[in-house]
């Protein structure tokens, strides 16, 4: 009764404090019935998974819509000095979150969202934390995306052939492996630390399979364009430093 008439608990109720334990209840609720078959822990806040989970809204109005929960309106109206709210058995919030939530997700189509996210995920959607999920995915993505992890003449290959037309560079000898030439590497080695840490790291995302717009969005560049000048930059310089020519002008 002192939820609706006391200011001093109705303050306590309307605080951002109250709505985030809210948010969290729901999300320790609903995860287990939403058929993910992983931890809370595996994935980060920008996950949609997490995002739903800590929506309560769709979960109230599945429960509501479905007798579980009656209408704030009627507990304003009907609500005396003797209204006493009791706890429920675990056996029944069991009972009731294995049909709320299915009901929930396929209602408002969050089974295809995460169907989609599943088949494109991102390192965004890991936690911070080592995960064996989140180190498969690891694996399976430089697998797909990278063909050499190091900085090499076959990464600034990639960059010309995209921007020629598809059009192979001119080099003596196709055979030549920098990652299995030890001068070569000393060499790339020392190239990279004539480089700045901001150049480095548009040169590791690159490799690693980023596009020009993602590697501008993680540097602070404003367009893909800068980030496209950036490494024409450091591929004419990297042809200085080697005394080689790989089409950057």
């Amino acid at each position: 009764y002192e939820l609706f008439t006391n200011w001093k608990q109705i303050e306590l109720i309307e605080s951002d404090q109250f709505a985030l334990l809210m948010y969290d209840a729901f999300h320790y609720l609903v995860w287990e019935y939403m058929g993910l078959n992983v931890g809370r822990e595996i994935y980060s806040g920008d996950h949609p998974a997490w995002k739903f989970s800590h929506a309560p809204s769709f979960w109230i109005k599945t429960m509501q819509d479905e007798g579980v929960l009656p209408p704030i309106e009627s507990l304003v109206n009907d609500i005396q000095p003797t209204t006493f709210f009791g706890f429920v058995s675990d056996e029944y919030v069991d009972a009731v979150l294995k049909d709320i939530v299915p009901k929930t997700m396929e209602r408002f189509g969050m089974n295809e969202i995460l169907a989609v996210v599943k088949e494109y995920q991102c390192f965004e959607d890991f936690d911070y934390r080592y995960s064996q999920q989140k180190n498969d995915f690891k694996n399976s993505y430089y697998h797909k995306k990278t063909k050499h992890p190091m900085i090499s003449l076959e990464a600034f290959q990639e960059d010309y052939k995209k921007n020629h037309d598809g059009a192979e560079w001119d080099k003596a000898d196709d055979s030549i492996d920098l990652e299995g030439d030890t001068a070569a590497k000393v060499d790339v080695e020392r190239f990279m630390a004539t480089l700045s840490e901001k150049d480095r790291q548009i040169l590791e995302l690159r490799v690693e399979g980023y596009t020009y717009q993602e590697i501008a969005d993680k540097v602070g560049y404003k367009t893909h364009s800068a980030v496209k000048k950036r490494i024409d930059k450091i591929g004419s310089k990297f042809q200085e430093h080697t005394n080689t020519d790989i089409g950057f002008e």
